[in-house]
Parts: C-alpha cells; sequence; structure tokens
C-alpha cells in the first residue's frame, strides 16, 4: 500500500468516527443536563396571571411529562382544563389519579374533590352525589362535598336534602351560600307549581314566610297560589300585604289584584284600594298609576290627567305613567299633548330598558324567579 493511500484510507476512517461519534457524543452531554422545572413553573404561573391559559397548560403538561410521579402538577392541569371548559379531559385526569396510590392523605382529598367538582361540571348526578356523600361522610364540613351536593339535590328535585344542604352552608359561611336557602325554597316552590303541587308549593312558600316574613315573592307565588285554586279573597290579602310592605313593587301585584276583584264582583271597590295604598306610600309611582288608570276607566280621565302629571313631575322617568296620560289626553281631544307625551316615551325608551337581565347570559329574566331559566345562574336577591 503506497503512502497516498495508505492516508486516504486514514481520512475515510476518521470521517466515518465523525459521522458516528460527534453526535453520540453531544447526545450523552444533552442526556447529562438535568432537567430544571424552574422555568416551566414560571411559564405556567406568568400565563395565568397574564390569562394566557393555554400558555399554562402546555407548561404544566411540560412538567408532567417530565415528572410522571409529580401528581400535584397533574392535579393543577385538570383543574385548569375544567376551568376553560375542558370538563371531560379534566376528568380523565382526576379519575385517573384517584385511581393511583397517594401516599399523603391532603393531596388524596384533593384529587377527589376535583374529580367531584368533575361531576358537578359535567351535570353527572349520580356521580356527584356519590363521590359527594363519601367525602361528606369522612368529614362533614368539606365545603366542596357540600356545594357539590346542594347543586345535584337541587337538579333532582330533592327539595328536603337541597334544602338542608344549603343551610348546612350557610351555618359554616354565614352570608356566603350561593344559593340562600330562601333561594332554593323559591326555585322550589314554582318547579312544585309548575308540576301541578299546589299543596307542596304553598308547603314551601309559608315555611319561607314563616322564616322571612317581608320575602315579597313568596308572598306574591303563594297569592298566585290561592287565585288558581279560586281563593280569590285569599289571593288579594297576600298582593295587598306585599303592596303596602313594598309599594315599588306593586306594578306586578295590580294586573293580579284586578283580576281577582273582578272574579269576586268587587272591581268598583279598586278606586278605593288605589288611594287607601297611594295614602300609606306617598308618591308611590305604581299607585298613582293604577289610580289613576281607574278614573279613565270611569269615564274621569280630567282626574286622572293631574294625578299622573304631578307623579311625572317628581318621577320623570315612568314610561307607563307617560304611556296612560298620552291615552288620557287622546280622549280628552288633546291631541298635541298626547303627541308631546309619546315624543318624551320614545326618547326613554331610546335611552335604556329596566328589564331584569341574568348578569351572566343576559337573558330577560322573571323577577319572581330566584334562577336564571336559560343558563342556571343563581340570582342576587336585590335582581329578584
Amino acid at each position: 500500500m503506497s503512502a497516498g493511500q495508505f492516508l486516504l484510507l486514514l481520512g475515510l476512517l476518521l470521517g466515518i468516527l465523525a459521522l458516528i461519534g460527534l453526535p453520540l457524543v453531544l447526545g450523552q452531554r444533552r442526556e447529562a443536563e438535568p432537567w430544571n422545572p424552574g422555568p416551566a413553573y414560571l411559564a405556567a404561573i406568568d400565563g395565568l396571571v397574564r390569562g394566557q391559559r393555554n400558555r399554562a397548560v402546555e407548561a404544566l403538561r411540560r412538567i408532567a411529562r417530565q415528572e410522571p410521579e409529580n401528581l400535584d402538577a397533574y392535579l393543577r392541569l385538570g383543574d385548569l382544563l375544567r376551568a376553560m371548559g375542558h370538563a371531560e379531559k379534566a376528568q380523565r385526569i382526576h379519575h385517573g389519579l384517584a385511581a393511583r396510590p397517594v401516599a399523603d392523605p391532603d393531596l388524596s382529598l384533593r384529587i377527589r374533590e376535583s374529580l367531584l367538582l368533575d361531576y358537578v361540571a359535567l351535570r353527572d348526578w349520580d356521580e356527584t352525589q356519590r363521590l359527594g356523600e363519601t367525602l361528606r361522610g369522612a368529614d362533614r364540613q368539606n365545603l366542596v362535598a357540600l356545594q357539590s351536593l346542594a347543586a345535584a339535590y337541587v337538579e333532582r328535585g330533592d327539595w328536603g336534602r337541597a334544602i338542608a344542604a344549603v343551610e348546612e352552608w350557610e351555618r359554616l359561611l354565614p352570608g356566603r351560600a350561593v344559593p340562600r336557602p330562601e333561594a332554593v325554597r323559591l326555585f322550589a316552590a314554582r318547579r312544585l307549581m309548575a308540576a301541578g303541587e299546589p299543596k307542596e308549593a304553598r308547603r314551601m312558600l309559608e315555611e319561607t314566610l314563616q322564616r322571612n316574613g317581608s320575602c315579597g315573592n313568596a308572598r306574591i307565588l303563594l297569592g298566585d297560589l290561592w287565585a288558581a285554586e279560586g281563593e280569590h279573597e285569599k289571593a288579594a290579602e297576600q298582593w295587598l300585604t306585599q303592596a303596602r310592605q313594598a309599594p315599588n313593587q306593586a306594578a306586578a301585584l295590580f294586573p293580579r289584584l284586578e283580576r281577582s276583584y273582578f272574579e269576586l264582583g268587587r272591581f268598583g271597590d279598586l278606586l278605593q284600594v288605589y288611594e287607601s295604598l297611594g295614602q300609606s306610600a306617598p308618591g308611590s309611582a305604581p299607585a298613582s298609576i293604577a289610580l289613576a288608570e281607574m278614573h279613565k276607566r270611569r269615564g274621569r280621565p280630567e282626574e286622572a290627567i293631574h294625578i299622573l302629571q304631578s307623579l311625572l313631575a317628581t318621577h320623570g322617568d315612568q314610561p307607563a305613567a307617560r304611556r296612560l296620560l298620552a291615552r288620557c289626553y287622546l280622549s280628552s281631544g288633546r291631541a298635541d299633548e298626547a303627541m308631546r307625551e309619546l315624543d318624551e316615551l320614545l326618547a326613554e325608551h331610546a335611552r335604556g330598558e329596566s328589564a331584569i337581565r341574568c348578569p351572566r347570559c343576559a337573558v330577560r329574566i322573571d323577577p319572581l324567579d330566584p334562577r336564571c331559566g336559560s343558563c342556571g345562574q343563581w340570582l342576587p336577591e336585590d335582581a329578584a
């Protein structure tokens, strides 16, 4: 072999070694580099602080892949996915964690509580009740279990246990239970009325009034029940009591009163009723409007006009009063003044409406219902 051939062969061997050995060396150096979870945790925290949940999810996934035994990372990943609306993914993660042996009792409890919240988000009320009752069996003051069970009992129409759960919640956290016991009773009464169970509905409403005599919605619904059964005297008594206690709520009561007084053959007595309510609550817009309406019906539009003008002088933002005033002007042949009131009414309408809306989904809600019928949001007490 010549010197040139030897050098060529040596060069080829060195090249092959370089191609094979260099990646191995680099790979060994990369494998030798220790995993540092710090940047991933910081990325997760930063993502949450900035509202960048996807970034936080990716960081937690990276931690979970690198540290399969880091149950806390998996737990937080599932919680975050549920908060993002991916309850099924969260449930799979937490169910897997619950099946693993966990030495730390606190971590084991947190895993089962997270799984319970997954079931609530999925509206799996069977599993919610099963796991919730298991957790409460171990700790009667477990708030996650108590809150979850309250939701399950309400959805299943188990009113006795639903009320007991929210009352215990209220006892443990005074003023912070959502829904409040009163709201659950009202909700139950409405559902029982709709299901054709008036006796149970009445019992629920009377129980509510025994505990809180100022609960106006319970009194209104109780009157509705009496009226539906033809007991118009009892119905009118409930509504008049509420009109005196809450004059601003009277607008919803007067149409009810008029129907019952008509059924009793005492429609003409309403004039005195409205005058009495106006005297007991001076400046009450609903009472003044109802009184003016009665005068108009009796052929005394000028008297109605006087009442409405006095009301609007102090309470200008009253669309119902303006609408009635325009009708009174028209029946008195005062078309120009009627048009002026209609113009003002349109201007008020353009400024917005006063309808009660759900704070979550903005759907218009029945003021007597403690929960939005569209999204299920429990409403604050001052909204109903």
